[in-house]
């Protein structure tokens, strides 16, 4: 199943005043994101570098990421994590986020569902949407909590409804699936379909069985609906989403 990374570089400031500090933090945090676009990577260390000493929880993610990636500097995921950490502690969801992902994936660390909650968990108490879909997806894999379907449905559907596109696939698959929800293959036609114009390829499958697994009027239907979530967003079609088969 889709597993996500948040590995944006975000350069929007942290709720500073208006003031030189600020505008030269974001001078800073800016200059590096114009370095990583043409691949100076070592610019771009040095563009965070004094700012993430300082302890600034942007700039100290950005140099996470760079050590994680291996960009201009020797991978190293310990020091990674080191960075992410310092960055979590400065209350950034994103490494928050990482973090987690690390654990899931074993890189400097041992491999461990449970510790990746942690800091999903946190991540996810600020709203980050990617952290709230692992945990979904824990539910569902059963990996570092007891597995629980119905939980992971919910989650898949929350994030989904805010357009999540690894939500919307594995929402689709469930519903196709049928395994502790009921089966409605109208509904993952669509939800396929969302996921699908957002780039998540795994979903042109699940679109695929679910169009055959519907009538002629359902497929009709189900087109109908697909158009209101294009015009008006999936919370303005969901009426008519979930009045499918």
């Amino acid at each position: 199943m889709s597993v996500t990374k948040q590995s944006l570089l975000l350069c929007a400031a942290l709720a500073l005043p208006l003031s030189g500090v600020a505008d030269d933090r974001e001078d800073q945090l800016r200059a590096g994101l114009a370095a990583m676009d043409r691949q100076h990577y070592a610019t771009a260390m040095r563009a965070w570098y004094d700012l993430a000493t300082a302890g600034d929880p942007q700039a100290q993610h950005n140099i996470g990421y760079l050590y994680e990636e291996g960009l201009g500097v020797t991978q190293q995921y310990d020091v990674a994590m080191d960075w992410y950490r310092r960055a979590a502690e400065g209350g950034l969801a994103e490494a928050n986020h990482n973090l987690g992902m690390m654990y899931v994936e074993g890189r400097g660390a041992a491999k461990s569902w449970a510790q990746g909650l942690i800091h999903f968990r946190k991540a996810a108490a600020q709203g980050l949407i990617e952290s709230r879909y692992m945990i979904a997806l824990s539910y569902f894999e059963g990996e570092g909590q007891i597995r629980n379907r119905r939980l992971a449905y919910e989650g898949f559907r929350e994030t989904a409804i805010e357009g999540y596109a690894d939500s919307q696939y594995m929402l689709s698959f469930m519903l196709l699936d049928g395994t502790d929800v009921k089966r409605r293959s109208g509904q993952a036609y669509v939800w396929a379909s969302l996921a699908l114009i957002q780039g998540q390829q795994q979903s042109q499958e699940i679109r695929d069985v679910a169009a055959m697994r519907i009538d002629e009027l359902e497929t009709s239907d189900a087109l109908f609906v697909l158009s209101q979530c294009e015009a008006s967003g999936v919370k303005g079609c969901l009426p008519g989403l979930d009045a499918l088969p």
